[in-house]
């Protein structure tokens, strides 16, 4: 009796033995499963499962797995849709942690501060070098309800500007997150224009003054000292008020072209026509005030140059004003020459307006197309100079869809390049501006 009990318990001992290990067999292939996000399937052997109550458990797993993978799927989803938006947008969108690391920088951002290479892992003020930027980040962690703030941003010697804005971003599901989204919007150019127009402001306001000043103070004076003036220093100072009025006109004008050119592009009116003729009527009007036989006006004018496309009214303004800048401010010149050639790789018309007068020093050279600046500031203004012919003229180049640009050396002359499309049809160049 003793032994049966004995044989007894060691069965029942072996049966609930290979139960536990099917139990924990079972139950690493559901620790396996979990931690590898995919579902358990049930075999023929799993049919014990059943005995044990272990197939509602299996069935449960199996769900939680599959919500989860449906879950982390419609997260990467979502993820990769959020990227996308952030990468397709102009501005730069930067995302760092705590640490300020960067943990994601779109397009926009890698290409204006790394070249386009990748920014993810690099320190935020390694990429970023602006103090303005830092002060506004401090600024954010004590008040997250900071405006808009306009920083700069030091790039390879240059200094770009933006506007940012800062939010904060959870970066996982459920945890708590230090990262930030930084969003910079550029905003170099509008600065560039403000501070064109600030400098255009202040010039205008310089120019009219002079003139300005001058009227009045001669008008006061001769409406103070009338009776006692004498005639020959009454003469004298209404001579200086007309001249300055007529500074003033002139000023006005050229002011009035600059806008009309910057401000209504369609008014250039091209018409197939002939530029040698602009060319000869010019030297034309010139002639008379040459020194005798010491000074010359030459034309040289390529043969390949047929009729073309162009504004004759402000090509004939453009070369006339170049002309006219030889006379006043290089009246030692020997020889003036108009030049003009054809380039057929790049299909246009070469046209130079070439002195021997005494040069422009290179500091000043690449300056001379921008608004009311002189190489001799005092003299030009005696000669009557406003400082926008060379503005004017760029305009009107651009405008036909050409470019300009000038050489000089000290004691040896200047030339003035200008090119124009060579194109016998107006639409052409349209299309070509």
């Amino acid at each position: 009796m003793t032994v049966f009990f004995i044989l007894l318990s060691l069965g029942l001992a072996g049966i609930l033995w290979q139960y536990v290990q099917k139990v924990r067999r079972t139950v690493w292939e559901l620790q396996t499963a979990l931690r590898g996000r995919r579902r358990l399937l049930f075999t023929e052997s799993s049919s014990g499962m059943k005995r044990l109550g272990l197939e509602g458990l299996v069935t449960e797993v199996n769900a939680l797995i599959d919500q989860s993978n449906a879950y982390a799927e419609e997260t990467v989803g979502y993820s990769n849709q959020i990227e996308a938006t952030l990468g397709s947008i102009q501005e730069a969108v930067l995302i760092f942690d705590g640490e300020r690391t960067i943990e994601f920088a779109n397009e926009s951002a890698q290409r204006l501060f790394h070249q386009g290479r990748r920014l993810t892992g690099e320190r935020l003020e390694s990429v970023l070098r602006s103090s303005s930027l830092l002060e506004f980040l401090e600024q954010y962690q004590q008040n997250p309800n900071a405006p808009l703030t306009q920083v700069s941003v030091e790039r390879r010697g240059e200094s770009l500007w933006f506007e940012v804005s800062c939010s904060r971003v959870c970066m996982d599901a459920g945890e708590p997150s230090e990262s930030t989204l930084l969003v910079l919007h550029d905003i170099t150019r509008l600065k560039s224009l403000e501070m064109v127009r600030r400098d255009f402001v202040a010039n205008v306001s310089h120019e009219l003054r002079t003139p300005l000043t001058i009227i009045k103070g001669f008008a006061e004076t001769l409406v103070a000292d009338n009776a006692t003036l004498p005639v020959a220093a009454r003469a004298r100072f209404l001579d200086k008020i007309l001249n300055s009025a007529q500074r003033l006109h002139v000023l006005v004008e050229d002011l009035l072209t600059l806008s009309r050119l910057e401000s209504k592009p369609e008014q250039i009116d091209t018409k197939v026509q002939s530029l040698r003729q602009v060319l000869e009527e010019t030297a034309e009007n010139y002639r008379a005030r040459l020194n005798g036989t010491a000074q010359s006006i030459d034309i040289e004018y390529d043969e390949r140059v047929g009729d073309f496309a162009f504004d004759r009214f402000r090509i004939q303004q453009v070369v006339d004003n170049l002309v006219e800048n030889v006379f006043r401010y290089a009246p030692e010149f020997t020889r003036l020459t108009l030049r003009v050639a054809y380039d057929p790789k790049r299909k246009h018309v070469a046209c130079e307006v070439h002195d021997d007068g005494p040069g422009i020093p290179s500091k000043d050279l690449p300056h001379i197309f921008e608004r009311f600046y002189r190489v001799d500031k005092g003299r030009s203004r005696e000669r009557g100079g406003t400082g926008l012919g060379l503005s004017i003229m760029k305009h009107i180049i651009q405008l036909h869809g050409g470019h300009v640009f000038a050489q000089s050396e000290l004691g040896v002359g200047t030339r003035i390049h200008f090119h124009l499309p060579y194109v016998q049809h107006p639409k052409e160049l349209t299309a070509a501006g």
